[in-house]
């Protein structure tokens, strides 16, 4: 059967299961709490401790002792928003029961992996599906890899299997222990999950491709409750949408396989020069790594923040920092492409600091973990001997198709110094980071993730406190939002949906342009009642 035939026989298959609220492969679990609620559809306690009994993994309630952390995402800023209920789930039947619980309850509910969406989308006031401890990473031993989009498999390469819940931190170290690695994002905490299913940049995606690139299959329950693997063959469909469809739109994916490549030494960089010079650092950067031809083997970025001061006084600080991973028993470069740098700039940099590390202390000080342990490298309170503590602040995005011109740098830094004139303002920037090489060799359609022909991206950050005024909120969220609107003539409409925006009008077409059609067709065959929905998520077609 054609792809279109098998789309539609699922379509009609599951649009009855959702009728009948059947959950699959969980012994008639939801046909079992039909009907169960109080007068007003809310569950009651005799009802949610039936849910708890069939559960392998625990939940949580508001009132224990666990509560008031496990209800919590990275940003505090979506503390206000209460569960009803955490299910940590030990299994995929678990989420399936979870699933056929919200369903037959009426209740509102969400998948949550590591918590870290920018729009708190991976909470809800109803029942919390917590897939943490499906955390579990197998690297396998297989040479000659192929199958996954973009990347090359090279003798050493392998299989992973990884559950959803495991945080990057872990991934990196348990692969790294096995002499593998996959290309994927450098926040310690961020879960697996999230970050594949919206595609997942990181340090070497120039030339091992996004994270999304490197799947090669995944566990998924449906909204019927049914759990399937998908895969190039299996539900092909399906397998295509969660390759950069974004996370919570088509099931509770439970585990991932992934095609890893062989860990190497990565030299790193940070190079720094004096905010008088910031124009002439970003057009030199801009030529140096997103010019055609730049190796794939160097990925960078151009940071420019802000440095609080009470009165608003001082300076914005600009740095090119980077990874440079190049091929086992390749002469190192590293040394040229930096001297190229400080060449296109034309000025000495105030400081520098380069050198080789070892994969995992690589990504350890990528990800702010320097000094640190992998134990440490986790949130405070989560995880025993967790260091790390939880960030509120807002972000949005967009593409850069073509180098920002002299008008979109001014544009750029202009917002970047009214923001150091804001007097009580926390650290807040713009952050750029190089695209290309093997990411744009896959088509736009190959993938759900569209975003192929990007140089690099630019992410737009305000931080704040949680404790600030409402006045001083109001006046960080709205330096974001005009940073957005003076960038828009230089930029691309589109944007990524990993950093999603709550406030991003247009986002359907932004986080997926001309894919999005196709998603839409797909999440009609796999979930035709919209079950999974939030404020961002792809409606059915």
């Amino acid at each position: 059967m054609d792809e279109t035939g098998r789309m539609f026989d699922r379509r009609g298959a599951l649009r009855l299961a959702g009728a009948g609220l059947v959950a699959l492969g969980t012994g008639g679990l939801g046909a079992g709490l039909a009907g169960c609620g109080d007068d007003n559809g809310e569950p009651t306690e005799r009802d949610w401790n039936r849910l708890a009994d069939r559960l392998s993994g625990r939940l949580v309630r508001p009132g224990g002792a666990e509560y008031p952390t496990a209800s919590q995402l990275f940003d505090p800023a979506f503390d206000r928003i209460r569960p009803r209920a955490i299910a940590y789930c030990a299994s995929p039947a678990d989420a399936a029961a979870g699933v056929a619980f919200a369903r037959s309850t009426g209740i509102p509910f969400t998948a949550r992996a590591g918590g870290h969406s920018y729009g708190g989308y991976s909470t809800t006031s109803g029942l919390l599906l917590d897939v943490s401890t499906l955390n579990a990473v197998h690297p396998g031993i297989r040479s000659g890899m192929g199958g996954a989009t973009g990347g090359t498999g090279t003798p050493g390469s392998g299989i992973a299997t990884i559950g959803a819940g495991a945080q990057l931190v872990e991934v990196y170290a348990q692969l790294a222990a096995a002499g593998a690695a996959l290309p994927a994002g450098s926040c310690p905490t961020v879960g697996i999950a999230g970050l594949t299913l919206g595609g997942g940049i990181g340090v070497v995606g120039r030339r091992h491709g996004l994270t999304c690139d490197r799947m090669l299959a995944a566990e998924v329950v449906l909204a019927s409750g049914e759990i399937i693997q998908v895969d190039g063959q299996r539900d092909a469909d399906l397998f295509w949408a969660l390759r950069g469809g974004g996370g919570g739109n088509f099931g509770v994916v439970t585990s991932f396989t992934f095609a890893t490549h062989r860990a190497t030494p990565l030299t790193l960089f940070t190079y720094r020069w004096p905010w008088a010079a910031a124009a002439v650092v970003v057009a030199a950067w801009q030529e140096w790594n997103l010019r055609p031809g730049a190796p794939d083997e160097l990925w960078s970025t151009c940071v420019i923040t802000t440095a609080p001061t009470p009165d608003g006084t001082g300076t914005p600080t600009i740095r090119i920092s980077g990874v440079i991973s190049e091929p086992p028993g390749v002469p190192s470069s590293a040394r040229a492409l930096l001297a190229e740098l400080v060449d296109a700039v034309g000025s000495a940099p105030t400081s520098t600091f380069a050198a080789q590390r070892e994969p995992l202390e690589a990504m350890l000080i990528e990800a702010g973990c320097s000094g640190r342990t992998v134990a440490q490298c986790h949130l405070a309170g989560r995880s025993p001997g967790g260091a790390l503590e939880r960030v509120a602040q807002l972000a949005a995005s967009n593409f850069l198709t073509e180098p920002l011109s002299a008008a979109g740098s001014e544009a750029l830094l202009g917002a970047i110094e009214s923001r150091q004139r804001e007097a009580g303002l926390r650290s807040g920037g713009v952050i750029l980071d190089s695209w290309g090489g093997a990411i744009g060799r896959v088509g736009a359609g190959e993938t759900a993730f569209v975003h192929r022909d990007v140089l690099a991206s630019a992410q737009y950050i305000a931080g704040y406190d949680v404790r600030d005024s409402a006045g001083l909120r109001h006046r960080n969220a709205e330096w974001l939002r005009a940073t957005v609107a003076a960038m828009a003539p230089h930029v691309s409409a589109s944007a990524y949906q990993n950093y999603i925006d709550p406030e991003l009008r247009n986002w359907a077409e932004a986080y997926y342009g001309t894919n999005l059609p196709r998603l839409r067709s797909v999440k009609s065959a796999y979930d035709p009642d919209n079950v999974f929905r939030f404020a961002q998520s792809i409606p059915p077609a």
